[in-house]
């Protein structure tokens, strides 16, 4: 063993502890006492780093979310040329595609786990972590369908955000479910799928906002 190894630092493993424990029992459910014994550091480590459980919750989100909307405002700002909604949505979905499969198996429980906090609490880490990220798309697909409302590409995002979650949470039992080889049900291989049924939903949407054109019939004299 060698002895000048740097020791396991410690808040990482406090958030690699919680971040394990929040997936699998819930916010209510998991306890400061189970999260300190699994990190093998006591109370005081958690309260000098992080104050409350609340605050941790919202520190293990923090710590997946910021590189994955790191990742999507650079693709976003990457687009060169004209601005679709297909590049925009792909610039989205595509920086969860690039995480390890270790880091998206606990991205996925935590996030579904993330409902049982309470609803003020749950509110917050959404806000702190998602929203500014959200907005930044709800506006470039506003530039990219000018006549859509910011209100409907909002719910438009919200159904995106919704489908995404599902079909990376069902990536297990895809194959069986959809009868074809294991190979073929992979996540990445229904995202350019899941962004044109998201664009094409978008599109029509804002058709059906958009004002009908009128045609003025010329009058002789």
């Amino acid at each position: 063993m060698n002895s000048t190894a740097a020791p396991i630092d410690t808040k990482k493993r406090i958030l690699d502890a919680a971040e394990r424990i929040f997936s699998q029992d819930g916010f209510d459910r998991a306890s400061l006492r189970t999260i300190t014994a699994a990190a093998q550091v006591n109370l005081a480590a958690v309260n000098y780093h992080f104050h409350t459980k609340e605050a941790l919750l919202s520190a293990v989100v923090e710590r997946r979310a910021t590189p994955i909307n790191r990742r999507r405002i650079e693709l976003l700002e990457s687009i060169s040329g004209k601005v679709t909604p297909e590049l925009v949505l792909d610039a989205f979905l595509r920086p969860l595609m690039e995480r390890s499969a270790e880091e998206l198996c606990s991205f996925k429980p935590l996030m579904a786990r993330l409902h049982s906090a309470p609803v003020e609490l749950h509110k917050r880490i959404l806000e702190d972590n998602f929203e500014p990220t959200f907005n930044r798309f709800v506006d470039a697909l506003a530039a990219a369908l000018p006549e859509a409302s910011k209100d409907d590409l909002k719910v438009g995002m919200f159904f995106l955000v919704g489908a995404m979650a599902h079909t990376v949470a069902w990536e297990p039992i895809m194959a069986t479910f959809l009868k074809t080889a294991p190979g073929e049900a992979r996540v990445e291989n229904f995202m350019p799928r899941l962004v044109d049924f998201a664009a094409a939903g978008m599109r029509a949407s804002a058709s059906k906002r958009a004002p009908a054109k009128t045609t003025s019939k010329r009058v002789n004299h």
